[in-house]
């Protein structure tokens, strides 16, 4: 069994509740500041990266340009099992 903490099993309980929808990051963090998890955005793409290593998420990354700036978005879907 993979040891998760607090905020990472939150983040999969979270994700669990879209089974078959991709999650924008802004969305989740969002969620997970409901829940009382207040998270840096550097800090919740390291979670996310550590849930993608451990084989239990995956996302997709979107680049925009913006007034010639990249603005990167992630969208979050939780792996299923089997």
């Amino acid at each position: 069994m993979i040891a998760l903490t607090k905020v990472e099993q939150t983040i999969l309980d979270l994700l669990a509740s879209y089974p078959s929808d991709e999650v924008s990051g802004r969305e989740l963090r969002g969620l997970l500041n409901n829940r009382g998890f207040r998270r840096s955005a550097p800090a919740f793409v390291f979670t996310m990266m550590n849930l993608a290593d451990k084989g239990l998420i995956w996302y997709r990354e979107e680049v925009t340009l913006i007034d010639g700036v990249e603005v990167r978005d992630r969208f979050y879907q939780i792996r299923e099992e089997g």
